[in-house]
């Protein structure tokens, strides 16, 4: 796997990588390929500006050939916000970059933007564009996790409940410069051929 990070300055932020059941792919998306590069992979090496990657997994898959720290959800079928509390706990950082595995392509560009934008008035700040919000793609500082402890006890899961309970921070995607396709993840099987499609026409490979 290219590092084309090597040489560079970290950022002082740590990163977790979300990975979560595929049930729509009906496969492990993690190990989905463009090219010769994974959609796990290609997230990894974006995210190698950051002084710590790891891996947060609500499955038992095997992703040692990265070499890379995975913790395990704690609380099964809880979602994605039980991925962000343990990734929270585990840190080494206070705030911690979140970000889908699913994103083919996302860009490194993305997280010292974002970090910038980050203040102490705000606990979350993410991203957004014309059509939606993205909670997997934001930086969350350990302060929300009294409210995400909270959330969980109560069974309450949905990611936009949580951005409403506490200081939240929205960025638009277009204020950096940044092409609109750079939050798109994917998670059908439709969705996997388009974006194939996509890179085959243009002769290039998204995730390089």
């Amino acid at each position: 796997m290219k590092d084309r990070a090597a040489g560079e300055e970290k950022i002082g932020l740590s990163a977790s990588i979300l990975i979560g059941r595929s049930k729509r792919m009906g496969r492990d998306k993690a190990k989905l390929k463009i090219g010769q590069q994974t959609f796990l992979g290609h997230i990894i090496q974006e995210l190698s500006i950051c002084d710590e990657v790891f891996l947060s997994s609500a499955v038992n898959n095997d992703y040692s050939e990265y070499g890379l720290d995975v913790i395990m959800d704690e609380k099964p079928d809880s979602g994605p916000i039980e991925g962000i509390r343990r990734s929270l706990y585990h840190a080494a950082y206070d705030d911690v970059f979140i970000c889908a595995y699913d994103m083919p392509f996302f860009r490194r560009e993305m997280v010292p933007f974002l970090k910038d934008r980050k203040d102490p008035g705000h606990d979350i700040v993410v991203f957004r564009d014309a059509e939606r919000v993205h909670p997997l793609c934001g930086i969350y500082g350990r302060s929300v996790l009294p409210v995400i402890e909270r959330f969980i006890s109560e069974g309450r899961r949905r990611m936009m409940d949580l951005l409403d309970s506490v200081p939240t921070k929205y960025v638009d995607i277009a204020d950096g410069g940044f092409p609109g396709d750079v939050l798109r993840n994917v998670n059908t099987p439709e969705e996997y051929r388009e974006v194939s499609s996509i890179a085959g026409s243009q002769g290039v490979n998204p995730l390089n």
